[in-house]
């Protein structure tokens, strides 16, 4: 139990400091490079998810490939944030959608795990808000990359042009966390199958929200 609680505390900070430095830190301008700080703590992040799917899967096949699906997502990743500096989106879509496919099963699977450890087995109040925490900072995440998944095949989905897939990502890493807040995106274009993706994403998270007070109220 401590081993796991002090893995999904990490996981969470990471979270949090992935949103702190692509979105507020990222307007302000104050870090001097974003980039090496943002990947830093991705990939530290990519060790702990692999940390919590080894805690609740002993076998070992399990473990090694989903350490293969980390290692093909974040070099089909990097591939694609290089090259998308210089070359247009749409000859990208391709590895993007590949990158972001994996992004999105390797991500789905930690989801469940957390899920599973929060409705199916008995916990005390602080190590189930815990949880709790972690799987609403992870709906944004994963709806992050949807969103990408769309928006790669059509820029003009999030109001970008046909370059710049680290100014996409952050579009709709921006947009994700405006959803779950519930506020409305400011000043930028955002196409209606988006939103529309952007619904569910809301839907979601308060529906989740629902179930935690439910969950939490029966004890």
């Amino acid at each position: 139990m401590e081993k796991k609680q002090r893995d999904f505390i990490f996981l969470l900070v990471l979270m949090i400091l992935s949103f702190i430095c692509m979105s507020p830190l990222s307007k302000l301008g104050v870090l001097s490079n974003q980039s090496l700080v943002t990947g830093a703590v991705i990939v530290i992040w990519y060790i702990f998810l692999y940390r919590v799917t080894s805690n609740f899967y002993a076998n070992k096949k399990i473990r090694i490939a989903y350490a293969t699906l980390l290692i093909f997502q974040v070099s089909f990743t990097i591939f694609v944030d290089r090259n998308g500096k210089d070359d247009e989106i749409t000859s990208l879509i391709l590895p993007a959608s590949v990158a972001y496919t994996a992004t999105l099963i390797g991500l789905s699977l930690v989801l469940y795990i957390l899920l599973n450890e929060m409705f199916t087995k008995k916990h005390n109040l602080g190590y189930s808000l815990l949880i709790a925490s972690n799987i609403y900072f992870m709906i944004p995440i994963i709806f992050t990359y949807i969103f990408m998944l769309a928006a790669v095949h059509n820029p003009s989905l999030v109001g970008i042009g046909s370059v710049g897939i680290d100014a996409m990502l952050l579009r709709c890493f921006d947009y994700s966390w405006y959803v779950v807040a519930g506020i409305d995106y400011p000043g930028k274009e955002i196409g209606d199958a988006i939103q529309s993706i952007g619904v569910l994403e809301s839907i979601s998270s308060n529906l989740f929200l629902v179930f935690v007070i439910g969950r939490l109220m029966s004890k």
